[in-house]
């Protein structure tokens, strides 16, 4: 079994390059301006814990707009704290340069905010823009290409050629995997062939668009042995130039003998929008919280309960809403909560499936403290009940939410039973298929086995009610056991690991649109430097 450092390490993330860029900024230097350079370090919010990476140093300039990124790992469902020092150069490093000033930051503010662009103040003059970049945007983007062959040579002694091609992706290791062949065309050295299948970016190239990681390679049709008319290698940003600029590829073999051009007629690309983009373009991530109050949990004033307020120890429920709370609410602009509860008698004695957690009109409440604060009262305030419903709760938060929205709502239900409305919780479920929301489900205690909370992961099957079966995943199911001895932070890991995906598969799904356009960038786009294709706003199709 993985240890849990290797498990948090096996979490999927995205490479992020920081640039940073500084505004009056402290002069130290007597006779000049001072010469700027800016070390990061990773940080656990109080003490540093090692360096990520420097810029270079800008002469006599105050306002230092640094060139040199530093690449850190982003992930969505961690808290990731950043010291960032900028000193004046005088050649004695960072013991004894002058300081010019430190901010901390949490790569989630960059990344959750406008254009991905943070404004920091610097404590003794001046302020620092720190900017994030995702070193590839090409994770579901597609592309479709069509070639043609012009003056090939002549191949066949009583003919011309029929001309054929091989679409390769070059390993690291040097060998080539077979992306596409297409069929041979007869009796022409001017060759236009049908246009390739739907490829996926990522399988053409690397994050770096430049590198030489295609090979084509034209073949002569004969009855017995196909004769070889020559190859070349190219990276993926020069065969989108080739389209764009009418540019042709030269066919030749190892002996360096030409077998004519090679020209790209037709390059399409659609870009999928990733996760970390569509933060940047303004959408919002909101929390959704509701609470199981049925008999089962057990009376909150008994030492056994799972809702028994341990002045020493947080229970369960208390530890699964800090845990998710405490990372989601980073991506909130405004930390409003909207807290329910299910499965209570409430006051004047009615059972109901579905309350709000303050039993206020407006269920939000500020900030994860706001939620444990209305979550104490209730259990001031309502007997336990039963059964275990989900449907309410999910048909009510569904009707709040359109398909295409500005948000994204993640609901957190944390619960101590099995379902008991199965088929309503999944025919509610399948209703929120287009619909901008995620369900984790966290299962507290250990008198239960949850079987039918997997059922619902959809992970194994996809979900189904009637006619109706879900296009996308959107609900995690994680038990609290598993995380009981683990590290802080370990439990948000893990149900939170899968709602990128989810969001992207919504975007699709929809069509959505950004809200806004991004912010101006601060900085030059790597990927335009490099002459790579420009990652569109939104899921956009271009072509060439």
């Amino acid at each position: 079994m993985l240890s849990w450092s290797k498990k948090m390490a096996a979490i999927a993330s995205c490479k992020m390059n920081l640039y940073f860029r500084a505004e009056n900024l402290l002069d130290t230097d007597t006779m000049s301006k001072s010469d700027p350079y800016a070390v990061l370090f990773y940080s656990d919010g109080v003490s540093v814990k090692g360096e990520a990476g420097r810029t270079e140093t800008i002469k006599d300039n105050l306002n230092p707009n640094f060139l040199k990124a530093v690449q850190v790992e982003y992930f969505f469902e961690q808290k990731q704290n950043f010291l960032l020092r900028i000193f004046d150069d005088d050649g004695k490093g960072v013991q004894g340069d002058d300081d010019l000033g430190s901010v901390k930051f949490q790569l989630s503010h960059v990344v959750g905010s406008r254009g991905s662009t943070l404004k920091l103040s610097l404590p003794k003059r001046g302020s620092v823009y720190v900017t994030a970049k995702e070193v590839s945007r090409a994770g579901r983007d597609t592309v479709r290409l069509s070639f043609f062959g012009k003056a090939l040579k002549k191949m066949d002694f009583f003919g011309k050629s029929d001309p054929y091609f091989k679409l390769y992706r070059i390993l690291p290791n040097k060998t080539l995997k077979l992306l596409y062949q297409a069929k041979h065309i007869d009796n022409t050295l001017d060759p236009v062939w049908p246009a390739c299948p739907v490829l996926r970016v990522a399988d053409l190239t690397t994050s770096d668009m430049r590198e030489p990681t295609i090979r084509f390679e034209c073949f002569d049709k004969d009855l017995i042995s196909d004769d070889e008319m020559g190859f070349f290698d190219c990276s993926f940003a020069e065969l989108i130039e080739a389209g764009q600029q009418k540019k042709c590829f030269k066919l030749r073999d190892a002996k360096q003998e030409f077998y004519g051009d090679i020209y790209v007629g037709h390059c399409e690309i659609h870009h999928v929008p990733t996760f970390v983009e569509m933060l940047a373009q303004g959408l919002q991530i909101n929390l959704a919280c509701s609470v199981d109050f049925t008999g089962s949990n057990g009376d909150p004033r008994n030492p056994r309960s799972l809702h028994f307020m341990d002045p020493t120890r947080p229970n369960q429920y208390v530890r699964a809403l800090m845990s998710v709370g405490d990372i989601l609410l980073e991506y909130d602009t405004d930390k409003q909560v909207a807290t329910f509860g299910f499965g209570a008698q409430l006051p004047d004695g009615q059972v109901s499936h579905f309350f709000h957690l303050n039993f206020q009109p407006n269920p939000h409440v500020f900030g994860i403290q706001g939620v444990l604060d209305s979550y104490g009262a209730a259990l001031r305030h309502v007997r336990l009940a039963g059964p275990t419903n989900f449907a309410p709760t999910i048909d009510a938060v569904r009707t709040t939410l359109a398909p295409q929205s500005t948000s994204y709502t993640i609901l957190l239900i944390i619960t101590d039973g099995e379902i008991t409305d199965m088929d309503q919780t999944v025919r509610a479920i399948v209703e929120c298929d287009n619909l901008p929301l995620s369900i984790i489900i966290v299962g507290v205690g250990n008198g239960c086995d949850f079987e039918l909370m997997d059922q619902l992961d959809g992970d194994k099957q996809k979900l189904r009610s009637g006619h109706n079966q879900m296009k996308r995943d959107i609900v995690q199911f994680v038990p609290f056991r598993n995380f009981e001895n683990a590290p802080p932070g370990a439990l948000a890991a893990e149900v939170l690991r899968e709602v990128p995906d989810q969001v992207v598969d919504w975007a699709l799904h929809c069509g959505w649109r950004p809200p806004t356009a991004p912010a101006p960038s601060l900085h030059a786009d790597p990927a335009a430097i490099a002459g790579a294709p420009r990652a569109a706003p939104a899921a956009t199709t271009f072509r060439c």
